[in-house]
């Protein structure tokens, strides 16, 4: 789902329409909650000059849906560069171009925003420098076609598939492994290839995977049938990921307490409403 909040119903129509079917218009300065689950994408329109309570908007949302990306629509103007860096939204379209820029756009920031915010965290995280490069590596290229194993990925970037994984085992102790972190990665493209309309056959064909081994890789993360992953909201995916997967990799970084993958996990995903096998 699509949320538009804009500062006229005129507005509101025009993002609509070239966003397509898909979005929900918000009326006033617009209501989010971490419970908002199943909201892929907010555009925010405003003409200039932008309203104060605009940047407090984007922050908001910002905290409470943290894998949300916010696309702000607007017109050109001096302070919009500056207006951009406090307030930190991830892309922005003119009106004038907004029924042939902004539809890519939306795609383009809901397939790839988290994967490259993942992978900008591990290129910052106290890592052995072969495997930093290799899981950066690995979540970029999710956002289009995944990396189908350590071997695989080892020979793109001419390692050892060995080294490579000895390398993640130490880090992420318990029997995780770097081939169960890119078949996750596999799972989490597939699900947004799903949710974009697209059938099982087409997604298996488009990530080079049959069915049957999709399913496979879903029964082992995150533990669910192909028909229950596909009704999973992609937040709470994201954020079971981030446990399962960025928060041990990122927990030799800091004292052992609540980092920033788990935190964003726990306002994600509420206790009550886990991801739960069928």
């Amino acid at each position: 789902m699509i949320r538009v909040v804009a500062d006229s119903s005129h507005d509101a129509a025009l993002i609509t329409e070239a966003v397509g079917g898909a979005a929900q218009v918000v009326n006033g300065s617009g209501r989010f909650t971490g419970g908002d689950a199943q909201v892929e994408c907010v555009i925010l329109g405003c003409r200039t000059p932008v309203p104060p309570g605009r940047i407090a908007l984007v922050r908001e949302i910002g905290r409470v849906m943290p894998w949300t990306p916010v696309i702000l629509v607007t017109e050109p103007a001096p302070d919009i560069a500056r207006w951009l860096g406090e307030s930190a939204v991830s892309d922005i379209v003119w009106f004038d171009d907004v029924q042939t820029e902004l539809r890519p756009r939306v795609d383009a920031q809901c397939r790839t925003a988290v994967l490259f915010a993942f992978a900008e965290e591990i290129e910052g995280a106290k890592l052995p420098p072969a495997l930093r490069k290799a899981l950066a590596h690995s979540f970029r290229a999710a956002a289009d076609r995944p990396v189908r194993n350590v071997k695989d990925l080892a020979d793109l970037l001419r390692r050892s598939p060995v080294t490579l994984a000895h390398a993640f085992r130490i880090r992420v102790p318990g029997g995780a492994t770097l081939g169960g972190l890119l078949a996750a990665l596999v799972i989490l493209r597939a699900h947004q290839l799903r949710s974009s309309g697209l059938s099982w056959k087409i997604v298996s064909e488009r990530l080079g995977f049959t069915r049957p081994t999709l399913h496979l890789k879903s029964k082992k993360w995150p533990g669910l049938k192909l028909r229950k992953l596909a009704e999973t909201p992609r937040q709470r995916l994201l954020a079971k990921f981030a446990s399962d997967h960025m928060q041990p990799l990122l927990d030799g970084d800091s004292p052992p307490q609540p980092d920033a993958a788990q935190r964003t996990a726990e306002r994600t995903v509420s206790p009550a409403d886990p991801i739960q096998p069928p």
